[in-house]
């Protein structure tokens, strides 16, 4: 093991946007999980939620493309939404057919959920500054656009899907 390069690995841990956005990811999943826990709501679960109130009858496969998240992780997600009665999926077979839309429950929970974020992101806000949170919110869907493997700026021998 004495091959073993730490100042590389120590230099990746600090340089990588990759290894910082992980970090930073679960920090803010931490700090919204934190908000939400008094209604019984979790930061993704909130997420998937407005997702699905935002483009009512989305399917699962059009709602995994927006949420960056695999259809089998966001099926058993939806699931879960399902059997505590915040989500309500119908139709067609398999996951490309089923459309999603939130129940009335899952419409009263939003509604006293929503205050509850706005509070978390003004707090956020008042923490980092405003300006600050807005650079950084534009950043990372840039840094997102150019990091997708279709991106017309993706670096040489990045697999380019087929369509």
């Amino acid at each position: 093991m004495s091959d073993v390069d730490r100042d590389a690995f120590r230099t990746i841990a600090a340089e990588c946007p990759g290894f910082q956005a992980r970090a930073t990811a679960r920090a803010i999943t931490r700090y919204h999980n934190a908000c939400f826990r008094p209604l019984g709501l979790t930061a993704e679960q909130f997420s998937l939620m407005v997702g699905i109130g935002a483009a009512e009858g989305v399917t699962l496969v059009e709602l995994a493309l927006s949420a960056g998240v695999d259809t089998t992780t966001l099926s058993r997600n939806i699931q879960n939404l399902e059997k505590r009665g915040w989500v309500y999926a119908d139709g067609g077979r398999g996951r490309a057919g089923k459309r999603l839309s939130l129940t009335a429950s899952g419409h009263h929970l939003l509604a006293e959920a929503l205050p509850v974020w706005r509070q978390a992101q003004a707090e956020l806000s008042r923490r980092l500054g405003n300006d600050q949170l807005q650079l950084v919110r534009r950043a990372m869907v840039a840094l997102a656009v150019v990091a997708e493997p279709s991106s017309p700026t993706a670096p040489e021998g990045v697999e380019q899907p087929v369509s």
